[in-house]
């Protein structure tokens, strides 16, 4: 599953995503039920911070499997 991070606790699944549209100084992000969500990060930033999210998660699975602790 992919997400898109867009505030502090806000996140959509990407196959919810239609299209993301900067504009103004916001990003508006079109969701395919045709409701719209908005951010102040641009698309390239938007990416980024998921990745970063996708690997952080991956890394805390790892180490759940190998018996690490949840701080």
């Amino acid at each position: 599953m992919v997400f898109l991070l867009l505030e502090e606790n806000m996140m959509v699944h990407l196959g919810r995503v239609l299209a993301l549209v900067r504009f103004e100084g916001e990003t508006a992000v079109l969701l395919r039920d045709g409701s719209v969500m908005a951010t102040g990060f641009t698309p390239p930033t938007l990416a980024k911070r998921s990745v970063r999210f996708m690997e952080e998660g991956k890394e805390l699975a790892r180490s759940m499997r190998q018996g690490g602790k949840i701080l």
